[in-house]
């Protein structure tokens, strides 16, 4: 009854001011709209510290639609601009301390701003204005109120805008107006109120401050008798000077930090050392990496140096310090190379050479560090004030350099012999081939070497005269032999393998000083860096690049003013490049005779190999290329015959020897103007460069194949190359041919048929048989062909790969694909040799081929120890004529199975994410095409790694059974398991942490590989407060809660979902819901508004959901978020019922709605109970 006559009451009241409205409705309009266009003249604010007024002056407004805010800055700020503006303003006050003799005690600064509804900022830029803010509780610092200082106050300051001597504008915290400004406080300082004219709306600042007195100062009474040069307004205050205790500061563990300290002088300032002892410095490398100081030094107090004044006895009212003087620490490894400096002002990063250390005579109370440049260390660029805590504005970083060398290969025992030598002059004279316009000059030399190897001249003043002096190990000018200048890391690259590569542009490179002796027959290294170097600082492109001075060193710390700005080509670098302005070292001077500028512009290098031409002129998948860019004189003979010319003291040109095509290229440009202008040059090819040689005519045309050697013939490549221009050296080489020590077998392993993109690593086992005189009778151990015997190679050393390895007492030797053994001076270059290829199963292998060659059935002979397998064999062969031989087996087509790899979600759950996964087939990182669910991705797998989403299956076909795969998951580890892996259909090495096995003959592999996401749950707790009187004949209340996250996930949007919670009588003022199965992270509940209720608890609350669905997570609770909430509106009705509404539409056409309650104690879509509080 008491509902329905209340209803009743509320049904009348509610009609009366119906028609009153209906009635007034057109005045009301008007007046509001009124009202809400007029300016205001008063604004206010209020939070739970305090209320705030903003009054316009007298006859003007403030903007209309604005609302105003007064927030204190939190130095722990989510928000990145609102912490910046508290550090900026901290820095503003402290400097302005600094420059009054004071201490900051504490400070609460505010920003003040106006805005719209939508949070529009409508802040004008300048005005009059009256700012009052009343603090609800009185407040002051504990560092103020504990301070024994007996000048003390409170001073008002706001961030202000000016220009420096530069014109630069720049923003300081000034002290508002005294008369302007009225702060009212208590005895002990804690302020009520401070109200204060101001004419722009920037940040301010309440400031507790105070003097305190240098013990270490002998005249205290002269000190306190200076007065501040600018004293606070509101608070009176007498000057003194500041104390700061000196402890050892926080330092990163790049940093080091040093103390200042002075001796008494006549006509000093004395004993302030206090005010210099935490100068901080940043060591980084030449590269701007952190270089770890406290693992090379020790802890903080290691990481310190004092240094006394009395060694610098310049200037009364300074101390300069050299930078040679401070450059501390001594780290093991790496020598000091500049200071720099970045100033509070945000300048470009500058190098200092010097720095001082002073009071200004005119401000006793302020301590500055000042910065120079120049030799002799003048010139003052900048002045830094020190804060009383000893802190500054510029960021001072020290760098220190360390060359650091790049791992090599040892090319000498690969087959590559590489001969140095160095001239006093230019040899031959620079006006053979002279520069001119810096293009090539072809043509100098006869087409063919002479019998001792040696090129001969074929014009001018060397006509028919060999370089011997040039080339020729019996010259005075032959330094030795040398080794390891290419790159071990492009050699071994499976993209680039067995590539020799050296590039001056990338690397510099250092043999020896000219006049270093050293034993000529032992081939000597270089030294092959990471970083670059140039022998000049001229503002010349060729300087600003790497250069190849071997015979010059470069050291750590001494750079040359050019960086790298220009590529092989004269072309600017790309500034995006990884090298782009890169500092270059400056060579260091050589002894070499005739050394212009310290540097040895003058020598000579020559690289000689054999080398086999593989079929179709291929190694590794590639065409084999010998290719050079660089200066001076570079030609090429290949058996003897000038193949490619690119003669001459001329710019850096490029030339190229294609074996596959047969193609000789030359890229030449003549100097016009400081321009390079192109000149074309016609291609022409290897058999045309014999033509019309004697070795060309010893030659059929069986040892051609079109333009090029026909395959499995032996061959010699020699290069000569030369500097002689006397100015910028350059030298970049690269070629991928099968080269081979004299006198040296090798044996080299191929399977056709198989996935171009994968490895096998299936073992292939091999015997060597060597002719041997002295062997009358077929044993196990020899085999006799056209009467001579063969004796099997026991205990014999052959490197495979780098590594040193033994055939043993079996003789055996093992290859995978693509592998080969290279057997060194295994015996005279006449001897005959046999190969055999040992326990070959026919029903893997269809096809057997050597040197290109299908091997007939009278060398496929079975084996007699092991049953089902046979031995493929070679004819005899010569070392001199097949030093290089390759066994080719075709896979055939019962052999080609299938990898599948399968991605799942563990049961119950499921993730449209996209995983990431490396694959390994045969040891080797695959890279090929692949099928996704049975159909061709269109794609090709780079380095192993593939995306693979739940549901889906990889397929790579063609792998040879045997043939290892690994398959590793790169997951999520903040919101996945470790993923599980299973094998079936193939041998299991290995599933736990990847899936790794090998492939059976016949049967395709599948892996699994199964995730589970990691999920946790959240709980959400109403209470209504005890002092709501809850009338549930009004309907039962009803909270609605908006669920956001996870927020934390980079890349992924949050989700967002909503929850309803529904308290009935029953139920009582506090229940529960809890939702399970969510990706754990941070997540965001937010009470959305209700007319009856208003919550009292934080809202939105934010926490992080953490892992509850695994057997060693299922006792983590859920998060829990808690809101209480206030009946504040008991005539307001809302939420008293929520409903589920749906219709139907009949077949006469009427809609039917259906209106389906929440049961008590549900959600809205009914899955989640609530859960009453005392449950």
């Amino acid at each position: 009854m008491k509902s329905v006559k209340r209803l009743s009451r509320y049904t009348s009241i509610l009609l009366s001011m119906l028609l009153m409205l209906s009635a007034m409705s057109p005045g009301i309009s008007a007046l509001a709209q009124e009202r809400a266009n007029a300016a205001p003249t008063v604004l206010t604010y209020e939070d739970d510290s305090i209320t705030a007024e903003l009054k316009a002056k007298e006859g003007t407004s403030l903007p209309a639609g604005a609302a105003l805010t007064v927030k204190a800055l939190n130095k722990d700020s989510q928000d990145e601009a609102e912490k910046a503006l508290y550090a900026e303003t901290e820095v503003g006050l402290k400097a302005k301390a600094s420059e009054q003799g004071t201490t900051v005690d504490g400070f609460t600064a505010y920003s003040v701003k106006l805005q719209n509804k939508e949070g529009k900022d409508m802040t004008p830029a300048q005005g009059e204005y009256t700012l009052k803010i009343t603090y609800k509780e009185a407040t002051a610092p504990e560092a103020f109120l504990n301070s024994e200082s007996a000048e003390k106050g409170v001073t008002l300051y706001q961030k202000t805008e000016g220009k420096d001597e530069q014109n630069n504008t720049i923003y300081t915290m000034e002290v508002t107006g005294e008369e302007d400004t009225k702060i009212t406080a208590d005895a002990n300082g804690k302020v009520q109120a401070v109200e204060s004219k101001i004419t722009t709306l920037q940040p301010i600042a309440l400031a507790w401050q105070s003097v305190g007195v240098n013990p270490t100062v002998d005249n205290e009474e002269q000190q306190l008798e200076s007065a501040l040069e600018e004293p606070a307004n509101n608070v009176a205050m007498t000057a003194g000077l500041p104390q700061m205790e000196e402890n050892t500061p926080v330092l990163e563990d790049n940093q080091y930090w040093y103390s200042f300290h002075y001796d008494n002088r006549e006509g000093s300032w004395t004993k302030q050392d206090q005010y210099f002892s935490r100068w901080i410095v940043n060591i980084v490398d030449a590269n701007n990496n952190p270089i770890n100081v406290k693992e090379i030094l020790g802890e903080n107090n290691s990481r310190h140096t004092t240094l006394n004044g009395k060694d610098n006895p310049d200037g009364q009212d300074k101390v300069d310090w050299k930078v040679s003087q401070i450059s501390k620490p001594e780290l093991e490894g790496y020598k000091f190379a500049e200071a720099r400096i970045k100033t509070s002002k945000d300048d470009p990063l500058q190098v200092f050479t010097a720095m001082a250390t002073w009071v200004p005579p005119s401000k006793p109370n302020q301590y500055q560090y000042d910065y120079k440049k120049g030799a002799d260390g003048k010139n003052c660029f900048y002045s830094d004030v020190i804060n009383n805590d000893g802190t500054y504005g510029a960021e001072i970083t020290f760098v220190y350099d360390k060359l650091t060398t790049v791992p090599t290969i040892d090319s000498q025992q690969l087959g590559v012999d590489i001969q140095m030598f160095d001239y006093s002059t230019p040899t031959p004279a620079n006006t053979w081939a002279a520069y001119g316009d810096g293009s090539l000059k072809q043509g100098r030399l006869k087409k063919e070497l002479n019998s001792d190897g040696i090129p001969v001249g074929a014009m001018g003043l060397m006509d028919g005269k060999p370089l011997s002096e040039s080339f020729s190990a019996t010259s005075n000018n032959y330094q030795g032999k040398a080794n390891h200048l290419f790159r071990k890391d492009i050699y071994d690259n499976p993209d680039t393998k067995g590539t020799f590569y050296y590039s001056s542009f990338e690397n510099y490179a250092y043999w020896k000083e000219s006049n270093d002796e050293i034993d000529k027959e032992k081939p000597y290294d270089f030294t092959v860096y990471d970083q670059i170097g140039t022998p000049s600082d001229e503002n010349a492109y060729f300087y600003k690049r790497g250069n190849f001075m071997p015979y010059n060193k470069i050291e750590a710390g001494k750079f040359s003013s050019n960086s790298n700005y220009y590529d092989e080509d004269g072309k600017n670098l790309d500034e995006e490049s990884l090298r782009y302005g890169e500092k270059l070292y400056k060579t260091q001077q050589s002894g070499a005779p005739g050394a212009q500028n310290g540097n040895d512009y003058w020598f000579g290098m020559v690289m000689s190999s054999s080398f086999t031409q593989l079929e179709g002129g291929r190694y590794n998948g590639q065409d084999m290329v010998y290719e050079f860019n660089g200066d001076d004189d570079l030609w090429v003979f290949v058996d003897g015959v000038l193949v490619l010319d690119l003669g001459g003291i001329h710019d850096a040109h490029s030339g190229s020897i294609n074996f596959a095509t047969g193609e000789v290229q030359v890229k030449d440009s003549r100097n016009v103007n400081g321009s390079a202008v192109e000149i074309f040059h016609k291609p022409t090819s290897i058999k045309e460069q014999f033509k019309n040689t004697e070795k060309g005519k010893s030659m059929s045309e069986e040892d051609w194949d079109g333009n090029t050697f026909s395959d499995y013939s032996n061959h010699e490549i020699k290069i000569f190359y030369m500097e002689r221009g006397g100015g910028a050296s350059n030298c970049k080489m690269k070629f991928n041919l099968p080269v081979m020590p004299k006198d040296s077998i090798t044996v080299r392993k191929e399977v056709t048929n198989i996935n171009e993109g994968s490895y096998s690593d299936v073992n292939f086992n091999f015997r060597l048989f060597l002719e041997d005189n002295n062997a009358t009778e077929v044993d196990e151990d020899t085999i006799e062909k056209n009467g001579t015997f063969y004796s099997l190679a026991k205990n014999k050393t052959y490197t495979m790969d780098g590594e040193t390895l033994n055939t043993g007492d079996d003789g055996k030797f093992t290859l995978h694909h693509g592998q080969q053994a290279v057997f060194e001076e295994i015996a005279d270059r006449k001897t005959k040799y046999i190969l055999q290829e040992i326990s070959v199963d026919q029903n893997r292998y269809d096809e057997f081929k050597v040197n290109g060659q299908a091997v007939q059935d009278g060398n496929i002979i079975p084996s007699e120890t092991e049953t089902g397998k046979y031995i493929i064999q070679t004819d005899p062969l010569a070392i001199d004529k097949n030093a290089f031989v390759t066994f080719k087996n075709h896979c055939d087509s019962e052999n080609l199975h299938d990898l599948d790899i399968t991605k799942k979600m563990i049961e119950g759950q499921e993730s449209n994410d996209t995983f990431q996964i490396q694959v390994k087939i045969g040891g080797q990182l695959y890279n090929g095409k692949y099928k996704i669910n049975g159909v061709d991705s269109g794609k090709t797998c780079q380095n192993g790694n593939l995306e693979i989403k739940p549901g889906q299956t990889i397929k790579i076909e063609n792998i040879a059974a045997d043939t290892s795969f690994e398959v590793i998951e790169n997951y999520d580890k903040d919101n996945y398991e470790n993923p599980q892996y299973t094998i079936s259909e193939a041998t299991v090495d290995s599933t736990t942490d990847k899936a790794a096995g090998k492939i059976e003959f016949k049967k395709n592999a599948k892996v699994e590989v199964t995730n589970t996401r990691k999920l946790g749950s959240l709980k959400i707790t109403k209470t209504i407060t005890d002092d709501s009187k809850v009338d549930y004949m009004d309907g039962d209340p009803i909270f609605t809660f908006k669920i956001t996250g996870p927020n934390n996930i980079e890349g992924q949007e949050p989700q967002v979902f909503y929850r309803t919670l529904r308290l009935s009588k029953d139920v009582g003022k506090t229940a529960s819901i809890i939702i399970d199965n969510l990706p754990i992270g941070e997540y965001t509940v937010e009470e959305l508004n209700t007319m009856r209720y208003t919550c009292t608890s934080d809202n939105p609350q934010t926490d992080t959901v953490q892992q509850n669905n695994t057997e060693e997570t299922k006792n983590t609770p859920p998060t829990e978020f808690s809101f209480t909430n206030q009946l504040t509106n008991e005539d307001y009705f809302s939420h008293t019922d929520v409903v589920e509404n749906s219709f139907k539409i009949g077949e006469d056409g009427t809609v039917t709605v259906e209106k389906h309650k929440v049961p008590e104690g549900q959600v809205p879509d009914g899955t989640t109970p609530v859960q009453p509080s005392n449950e």
